[in-house]
């Protein structure tokens, strides 16, 4: 009777559990069933249904006057959208555990520690996060790092052996390692793995089919079949942490009949994604590659940051120029495109289509026919000074700007490069052609050089408006200026006679410059290069601007101080208690070692006086552009501009208006006035008639090649290595036209150029030549070239001046039975009829805009010193600029004796300033070509600006 009850209270309990389980599960049915429907249907569509993104093309970039700079073109790509492949590999097997297991691990661990992709297997396998095992193995000493990988991947195999010796006895092989490097395979095949029960097993999977294909083809170039599976590998491992359900991209650019093939062969590759995207198409190539920028695959740091902004991990972005300034609007919306698939993922209906929206388009200041003869001028410019036997001469820049706006009308660049290189990744040989080339650097904003003769408007309103002299007084020039006991010259010996500061600008007379421009002083002609925008950012809406330097006493203190605390060997013990000063963590010894610091930082310095404070000759260097003066073009553009314009100094911009894909502009751009300059307009007309002068005959220094209604100034600036030696030239121009009613302002640098009115002139005057002489000469901003057909300058040839050739390759006529595959069409790409939305709409009024011809370039007969036997680094261009090679030996023709000053006996060398005056002794350098202007750099050296 017990034992029937015992029995009746069991089955109790357990048909009382029975039914709590069977009421658990109902719950968790009727929850799923009811609550989580959508999220499990979501599920299952995801098995047939695909999501294609149909990538949005970039606002295109025109001209002023419509013409189209940057448009897009349709390319073919390769993806794959199964994130378990991994290509060709191979697999380390064990299959037995014996005594040998830690010399086999340790075996392994040696070879596989130098194999970057083995070691982020093992990463993986690990549990680890990258952070964490890069921390684990990380050392300071590269053989410390290999030993700390060796050792962490030796503990990982032997702990997978451990933990998997069951499996391991009863027969069952472990995979303990997986190798993609076929030369880490090669060298494992030469070890006897089969000692330690250990075998290698090749697999190969639809990448390695797709990659091995794709390379047949020739569409990896010079990658292999290795190296483009190991990229692919590096993506997948990145987007199974962000973005798991997003394509890989293989591969792009494929030849339409290679589309065709991996179409066929659908059935036997699922997983492979066939699809079409817009990427830049520069129809003049390198035209303006400098201010445009150009577009990659977005980085991973601009992935982060923007990547709840819409962005795809293939997305192209903005990397330099007006491309990543505007990359909010020139971006597109993307739209997709979703699919049912079978069992192999093929596609078996269009379940629809969400459009594309293009991005809005930029019209720029920039005047596309101007540009044009700007960048060809700098390209003849360099090969004249080239030809001419200046060896170095390879580089150089131009800018030109409406100077009643501030508008960039062109900006130029020589050496410069095709963007369109950037849309499939750079070789590692156009990489390298690129940096020995320094093709990259945009020399109008990101190059600071020594503005010469250039700068003299700017000591002559320092003059004028401090009253040193009157405008109409003359003074004689002998042809050289005395400062203690050093010696100043003149660019012409026996000087220019009797002379006002109109005809020192005319024949920039050095002398007339050493002489007032010392008695104005350092104060006031800084201040006045300052009131002109030099040493400051411009402001122009580009990456990369530099502000150059306005040279000052307080300048010149602290940064000789900090070279003095940094280098000099007097202020080792300096050095030495900054040490301590950085590591002490008491207060108080702090306090003690900070006031030991200074107290022995003072007592240093007062040896170095003469080293710190601002010299007399200092001011006379500055006085004529030389010294420490350094500044970019595009500075000196919108500084002549403000002179042109009787003192308005604009912030130059590139960027007229954005329209967006309707044709509504979406945002204007205006003049912006930084300031009125501080200057007189009386002195203002002084310096217009005396840049008028420079380039009429017989006297104007820009005479010789100018016969145009213009203003101009030539420069010629020495460029020393880092011992204070010459080693050559830098050639400017900077010009206003026309005279009467200022328009453009030009200012040009030529690398080396050896003179300015020589080299730089002439380029000068083939940019004016084709803006003054074209059609548009002498038309109002609003009525410039209206009714007229524009067309492309006959000289210029899209491609001619490229460092990089490139040809945009069209993807012709389509394979048989083309347009009977699915899914290939590119909703919205076609563009309306008549061009894009920039050139409609707002820009209708300007259809049909006026051309600017290219004329022929007159100059002057050339005549050339030698050049230096060496080529010394050059210190005025930043560092991106890479060195230029050795000049060649060249055998000039001699300047004619008339150029030879009277020679001069320097006083013997002293290491302290002569009484009264803060003046070195003199060094002597051979002077250049005549008729020319000097132009000093070093205390006391003479140099030469030629015209």
């Amino acid at each position: 009777m017990k034992r029937k009850k015992l029995i009746e209270y069991k089955m109790k309990y357990l048909m009382g559990a029975t039914f709590l389980i069977l009421l658990v599960l109902l719950a968790r049915v009727s929850y799923m069933q009811l609550v989580q429907t959508e999220q499990y249907r979501t599920l299952a569509r995801n098995n047939y249904i695909r999501i294609a993104p149909v990538f949005a093309p970039r606002g295109e970039i025109f001209d002023r006057n419509g013409e189209k700079i940057v448009t897009n073109r349709p390319i073919y790509t390769v993806s794959i959208n199964d994130l378990s492949l991994e290509g060709t590999t191979h697999h380390l097997y064990l299959d037995r555990i014996g005594p040998d297991t830690v010399q086999m691990a340790e075996t392994l661990a040696w070879i596989l520690a130098g194999d970057e992709e083995s070691v982020q297997y093992f990463q993986q396998i690990s549990g680890m996060t990258p952070e964490q095992f890069e921390k684990e193995v990380s050392r300071d000493d590269d053989e410390d790092s290999y030993r700390a990988k060796k050792e962490a991947i030796e503990e990982i195999i032997k702990e997978r052996v451990s933990s998997n010796k069951v499996q391991l006895e009863k027969g069952e092989p472990l995979e303990i390692a997986v190798v993609y490097n076929p030369s880490t395979v090669a060298t494992l095949q030469k070890r006897n793995l089969a000692s330690f029960g250990v075998r290698l097993e090749k697999k190969t999977d639809v990448l390695s089919e797709l990659v091995t294909m794709l390379h047949r083809e020739g569409v990896f170039e010079d990658k292999t079949v290795y190296q483009v599976e190991s990229d692919v590998r590096a993506t997948i491992r990145e987007k199974k942490y962000y973005r798991p359900y997003e394509p890989v991209l293989v591969a792009e650019n494929i030849p339409p009949q290679t589309v065709v093939t991996l179409r066929e062969r659908q059935i036997e590759m699922p997983g492979v994604v066939v699809d079409i995207q817009p990427v830049r198409d520069y129809p003049y190539q390198s035209l303006l590659a400098h201010a445009l920028g150009y577009v990659q695959n977005i980085k991973r740091e601009q992935y982060e940051e923007h990547k709840d902004e819409g962005y795809f991990m293939n997305d192209l972005y903005g990397q330099n120029g007006l491309e990543l300034v505007y990359e909010s609007y020139l971006r597109g919306e993307h739209g997709a495109r979703q699919m049912e698939v079978d069992a192999n993922s093929r596609p078996v209906r269009d379940l629809g289509l969400k459009e594309p929206v293009p991005g809005n388009d930029l019209v720029l200041t920039i005047d596309l026919n101007l540009q044009m003869a700007a960048e060809k001028a700098l390209a003849d410019g360099v090969k004249r000074a080239q030809d001419a036997g200046y060896s170095r001469s390879k580089a150089g820049a131009a800018v030109v700007m409406d100077v009643r706006t501030g508008a960039v009308r062109a900006m130029a660049s020589y050496p410069s490069y095709n963007p369109g290189i950037f849309t499939g990744g750079l070789t590692s040989t156009q990489w390298q052609q690129l940096q020995d080339s320094g093709a990259l650097l945009n020399r109008t904003i990101s190059a600071i050089y020594p503005p010469g003769s250039t700068f003299k408007m700017v000591t002559a309103a320092a003059i004028l408006e401090h009253e040193i002299v009157d405008p109409d007084h003359k003074m004689h020039d002998p042809g050289y200026y005395r400062l203690g006991q050093g010696i100043f010259r003149d660019w012409k010996p026996g000087g220019h006679g009797m002379v006002d500061i109109r005809k020192a600008l005319e024949v920039s007379c050095d002398t007339y410059f050493y002489n007032y421009g010392r008695m104005a002083g350092v104060d006031a002609i800084s201040n006045m290069a300052k009131e002109f925008g030099l040493g400051e950012k411009t402001g122009i809406n580009l990456p990369g601007e530099l502000s150059g330097v306005v040279p000052t006493p307080q300048w010149k203190y602290e940064l000789v101080k900090n070279m003095l605390i940094m280098y000099n060997n007097d202020f080792a013990r300096v050095r030495e208690l900054n040490q301590q000063i950085e590591h002490e963590k008491n207060a108080t010894r702090k306090e003690q070692l900070q006031k030991a610091r200074d107290e022995e930082l003072e007592k240093q310095l007062a040896k170095h006086e003469w080293d710190l404070n601002w010299q007399q000759y200092e001011t006379v260097n500055m006085s004529i552009g030389q010294g420490d003066n350094t500044y970019t073009i595009m500075q000196l553009a919108a500084y002549v501009a403000a002179i042109a314009n009787n003192g308005t100094l604009y912030k130059p911009y590139l960027v007229e208006k954005i329209v967006n894909p309707d044709g509504r502009v979406i945002k204007q751009f205006q003049p912006e006035v930084k300031r009125r300059v501080n200057v007189s307009p009386k002195t203002l007309q002084i310096l217009r008639e005396g840049m008028h002068m420079v380039a009429l005959p017989p006297n104007g220094t820009a005479s010789a090649m100018f016969g145009l209604d213009v203003a101009a100034k030539t420069g010629t600036a020495e460029v020393l290595d880092a011992n204070g030696k010459k080693i050559g030239n830098h050639a400017l121009f900077v010009a206003f036209a026309p005279y009467e009613n200022p328009e453009v302002a030009v200012a040009v640098i030529l690398e080396y150029g050896h003179a300015g009115g020589t080299y730089a002139g002439p380029i000068a005057r083939g940019i004016l030549d084709a803006y003054l002489t074209g059609p548009a000469a002498g038309a109002t901003e609003e009525t410039r070239g209206q009714g007229q057909e524009r067309e492309q300058a006959p000289d210029y040839t899209p491609g001619s001046m490229d460092i990089l050739g490139y040809q945009p390759a069209g993807i012709g006529d389509l394979p048989e039975g083309w347009d009977a595959l699915p899914a290939l069409n590119w909703p919205g790409w076609e563009q309306p009829s008549g061009g894009g939305a920039a050139v409609q709409g707002e820009m209708q009024e300007n259809e049909g805009n006026d051309r600017v011809q290219q004329t022929t370039t007159t100059t002057a007969p050339a005549r050339q010193e030698p050049t230096a036997p060496t080529q010394p680094v050059q210190t005025t261009s930043p560092p991106a600029t890479p060195a230029s090679p050795p000049a060649g030996n060249n055998t000039p023709e001699q300047p004619p004796e008339e150029t030879e000053p009277p020679p001069v006996e320097p006083p013997p060398a002293q290491t302290q300033p002569p009484e009264g005056e803060a003046q070195p002794p003199p060094v002597e350098t051979p002077p250049a070509e005549g008729p020319g202007e000097q132009s000093q750099a070093s205390p006391g050296t003479t140099t030469q600006d030629p015209p």
